[in-house]
This record gives C-alpha cells, structure tokens and sequence, in this order.
C-alpha cells in the first residue's frame, strides 16, 4: 500500500516495516532507536567497523512477530563495498560479519528473513545468498536487475521468483524456500521483462514486458506454469499501444480470501474525474490548501501535459482494495484516485505543484498520504473519501532537497499518527489533529557502554596469568568478558600465553581461533 519513484527514494534514515524501530548512521556510530515515536524512546549505540556505509536495513518481520516487545527477532545490516555487518537488536551487538565482498555490488539487503543476506554482484553476473545459521552460500548466475522489481518472495511460503537472462531470452525461475533449489523454470516469451509480483493470496506470478513493445502481461501459477498471456484491449491502426510501466495486485479479500485485482497501468488523456482538488498557495512561506475545481480533464491543468503519452509509474490500492491511487510520468503532478467497488470509475483527481514523490494508503482505513517534492515549508497532503483533502504544515526542518519520507506507523489505529523524516529530523504528526512530537535525531536515552581496558593493570594481569590455567575453552571474547578488556588486548594476551606454553591452540581460523589450557605431560 506504499508507492514510491524508485531506489532513489530511501533517505539515510532507515525505519523498520512496522515503524518501531529506526536506525541511522552517526559518523562511526550505528544509533538504533526502539520506539522512536514515544517520549521516552530509548537509543542503542554501537561502532562499525565499516567507512562509507551504503546499506542499512532492517530485516523482514512475521506480521505475527511485530510489536515493540518483539526485538528479539529483528536484525539490522549495515555494509559497504567490503564488508556486511548483521547486528541484532536486543542488545545492540554483532551477531555476523561477512567480509572481503567482491568490489562494485549492485544491491544488498536481507533475504526472506533475518538469516539470509542477498548481494547482487556488479554488472548482474551473479546474485549470491548467504545463510547465517549455516555459514553457507548458494548463487544464482545471471539475474536481470537488482531492482526489488525484478525478483520476490512468496508470501507467506516464501518461495523465491527471480528473472534471468542468461541469453538472447529472458528466463522465470521459482526456488525453494531456505534451499534456493531450483523447483520451476520457464523461458519468457518476451522482448524486454521487466518485472514480476507474486499475488498477496499466493496464487499467482505476474510478469511484464517493456513498454516499447505494447502490452503484454503474463500470468504463471506458483509453481512456474503459463496460465494467461494479457495484451491489453483492441486498438485501432492508428493507436498506438503505450505498453505497460507498472502493475499491482489488490490485496487478498481476507485470510484466505483471493487477490480480485490485476491493476494494469495504462494512459488516456480524455479521462474526466467528477471531482478536481487543486493545490494552492496561501500565503509568500508557503502554505497551502485545496481549491475544487470545475470537472474538467486534469491533464489540462499539467505543466507537463505536451509531448507523447507515457506510462503509469504509481500503483496503490487502498487496504480494502476499494480504491486505487495512481500517479503517470507524463502529468507526475497528479493523482488520479479510482474507485473500484462495482465498475471501475475516476473517482477524483488532486493536482499539485510539484512531482508527486510517495503515495501510502493507511493499513486499515481508505487514507492517502501524497508526499511531493516541496521546496518551501515542508508539508503534507492527506485525502480520504467524502472529505475536504488537506495539506498539512509539519513542524520540521525543510530539506535543501525539499525530499522527505513519510510511512503510516503499524500502531496508528487511534490517532492515525505517521513518519514525516528529513536527514536532520522527524516528527510523528497526527493525519486527525493530534498532538505533534518533534523530534532531533538525538542519541536518546543510550543504554551504559562497555567500558573495556586497553592495557593491563596489575590486578587484571594477574588474574590472567592465575585463571587461565583453570579455563578449558579459551577464546578472545573468554578473555573479554572474564577481564573486561578489550579484543585487541585480549589477541595479544592470547599469543603470550600460547608462546609461554601456557594454553594450547586446538581450532586455527582466519576469522576465529580457540585455545584450551595446556596439559603438563606425565
């Protein structure tokens, strides 16, 4: 129920799925917040290792598992072009390191849970998948885009759907779940696909072709089989096919209930919206409201209206599947809002100033937040139906980018509260009136830090050179937590000890050794 423009639209804030948990990078700091929305939110922080982070994401979470009680499944990554770190949450602390990456990843984030790391390499030659509770790897050889478009999970089985392109053809492949063997496979009859989404109700497998070559939407069954081939309505010889940029499945009409809806984006320039909201401004700093219009073609009012017609680039059901909120490349600056109970009709059309940048639904009620590019105060536009839309002032600071990101939050039921979050702060606003609550992107209330020794004192020392004999595993972090020093210290004392026959190594790892106390020969 959220739509956005692309991989570019991530700030360097990184909020979980359910918005109880946030994180962001603080020079060498990694600060995660637990129920950042609440006064007394409470801060974590830890040091990475890694310079220049460009990753950092919150693993997957079981609907069933959410909560703010519930960190104790919830993983964080953050890595570079050498290094991916996992961390887990409760408490703040590496759980797993994956090091000497191959330089130039096009993409990495978590699999389909927080023990699984997927990295597409450079120039998609190859997309490897780590496990964490095995320390193994499979790979995929030559998959078609790192874009989340291009490859999915089932979703509830998690069965995993990739395209390939191998060759001159492009190729569906359906994986088993934790194996990634390989169970269905089919050669795509297409020019150029583009995409795939799995159907909420877990039947189906929809995959598009580029544009350019008309329409052509193919549906496969779960397990890799052609059902359907769709090619749009006929068209006369003098119409020109725009093809398909975008599509989008409703949700699932229930538990066990069937996804109804294959939105299929396409363009016409005649559609008429009985209801037009227009985006003005009220005063030099600003502000705005909504001004309804005469019931006129919206396209009319576009300043990006000439030229040829392209594509629909935002799709996004309402979570009823009631209502359809749509965005195209042409007139980027408008909303169209479909209303889908009985025949599909236009329902309203909301024209702004500025490009459309995030459109998203609330999880159970017909809301829509309309996020756009806004270069004055930072502002937000919220619609529903039957109601004066409004554009609503937020108390933050305004971005030189005028880019900013807004999420429902999953406990919002009440007072409809959501993230509204620049690079320097957020607030959680209320869509209904509540109260505000700025805030700075503080370090919080942080849990006490480890304070650990950089050389040894003559208590510790001794207690080394005393207790170490009794120890029968013996690794750095034995010596970390027994002496509270740190790993450098600990590495150092370890070699001593080893060189004065002391302990004995038994395990020699690149990544860990472990000793064990020596044994005087009888």
């Amino acid at each position: 129920m959220d739509a956005s423009t692309g991989i570019g639209a991530a700030l360097t804030l990184t909020l979980s799925d359910d918005g109880f948990c946030a994180a962001h990078v603080d020079g060498k700091d990694l600060v995660v917040y637990t129920n950042p929305a609440s006064e007394n939110k409470e801060a974590q922080i830890a040091r990475i290792k890694e310079s220049g982070v460009k990753y950092l994401k919150f693993c997957p979470i079981p609907a069933s598992s959410r909560g703010p009680n519930e960190n104790t499944q919830r993983r964080l990554l953050s890595a570079n072009d050498s290094r991916i770190t996992v961390w887990q949450l409760e408490p703040l602390q590496i759980f797993a390191e994956i090091e000497n990456l191959e330089p130039g990843a096009l993409s990495i984030d978590f699999g389909s849970d927080g023990n699984e790391i997927l990295v597409f390499h450079a120039w998609n030659t190859k997309l490897t998948i780590h496990f964490l509770h095995t320390s193994r790897s499979s790979v995929i050889k030559t998959p078609k885009a790192a874009h989340p478009l291009g490859f999915g999970y089932r979703p509830h089985t998690r069965q995993f759907a990739i395209l390939l392109k191998p060759d001159a053809s492009d190729l569906l492949t359906i994986h088993a779940p934790q194996t990634y063997e390989l169970v269905g496979r089919a050669v795509l009859p297409t020019i150029d696909a583009q995409g795939l989404k799995w159907s909420p109700d877990e039947k189906w497998i929809a995959v598009w072709d580029v544009a350019s070559g008309g329409t052509k939407v193919l549906i496969f069954t779960a397990d890799g089989q052609l059902f359907r081939t769709y090619t749009g309505p006929a068209v006369s010889d003098e119409a020109f096919d725009l093809g398909v940029k975008q599509i989008e499945w409703s949700p699932a009409a229930g538990p066990n209930g069937p996804s109804e809806v294959l939105a299929v984006g396409k363009v016409n320039a005649d559609q008429i919206a009985p209801t037009i909201w227009r985006e003005r401004f009220t005063s030099a700093l600003g502000d705005g409201d909504y001004v309804e219009t005469i019931s006129s073609s919206a396209s009319n009012m576009s300043p990006e209206s000439s030229g040829p017609l392209r594509g629909v680039t935002m799709l996004t059901f309402s979570s009823d599947g009631n209502l359809l909120a749509t965005v195209d490349s042409t007139r980027s600056n408008v909303v169209w809002i479909w209303a889908l109970d009985g025949t599909p009709r236009l329902a309203s059309a909301l024209v702004h100033e500025q490009p459309v940048r995030q459109l998203t639904w609330h999880s159970s009620t017909p809301q829509l937040l309309i996020n756009t590019i806004t270069n004055t105060l930072p502002s937000i536009r919220w619609w529903s139906p039957n109601t004066h839309p409004v554009i609503a002032r937020v108390p933050t600071q305004r971005s030189e980018s005028g880019k900013y990101e807004v999420k429902w939050l999953a406990e919002s039921e009440p007072d409809s509260a959501f993230w509204f979050a620049s690079t320097e702060e957020y607030v959680a606003p209320s869509a209904t009136g509540g109260k505000k609550q700025k805030k700075k992107w503080s370090k919080g209330k942080v849990k006490d830090k480890a304070q650990h020794a950089v050389v040894f004192e003559k208590t510790t020392l001794e207690k080394l050179n005393k207790d170490v004999q009794t120890y029968r595993l013996i690794t750095v972090a034995t010596l970390v937590d027994r002496l509270k020093i740190n790993g450098s210290l600990a590495r150092k004392a370890l070699a001593d000890l080893e060189e004065q026959g002391q302990i004995k190594k038994v395990v020699s790892h690149s990544k860990l050794n472990i000793y064990t106390r020596a044994v005087a020969a009888e």
